[in-house]
């Protein structure tokens, strides 16, 4: 599984009730989180469940127990229902959400400041780190 570098988020499969789309066509953008086909061949959608009303990937069996793994919880994982399980720190280089008011949208992910306060940390600062440091949790150079 691998780490989106814009959301953090390991979740590569689409919700039951996503609209269909051709992951194959690149240009086509999600007008929910802006992602766009372009980079995301790796995508893979879930099959169908009857009577599923819920967007929400939380009540997926299997992504619950995803989360509870050691090293999801290691890298502080949580579940979006959104996008499924992503990382709630921020990346060291992020802009200040404190500046932002609740209604502003982040222009990369189209994250809402408001929906996500209290949430999401900002990662400390790296400035100190040696060229080719590695961060002890997600394995990650500088």
């Amino acid at each position: 599984m691998a780490t989106c570098p814009v959301i953090g988020t390991t979740n590569s499969v689409l919700p039951p009730n996503h609209p269909e789309v051709d992951l194959n066509v690149d240009g086509q953008t999600c007008p929910v989180v802006g992602a766009t086909t372009d980079h995301h061949h790796n995508l893979d959608k879930h099959p169908n469940i009857p009577g599923l009303n819920s967007t929400e990937a939380t009540s997926c069996p299997a992504l619950k127990s995803a989360v509870k793994e050691p090293k999801a919880q290691e890298l502080d994982d949580a579940v979006c229902p959104v996008v499924g399980t992503a990382t709630t720190v921020l990346p060291p280089d992020h802009p200040d959400v404190l500046k932002a008011g609740p209604e502003d949208v982040c222009p990369v992910t189209r994250a809402t400041v408001g929906h996500h306060k209290n949430n999401v940390v900002t990662h400390p600062s790296v400035e100190g780190a040696a060229k080719d440091a590695v961060c002890p949790v997600s394995g990650q150079g500088h």
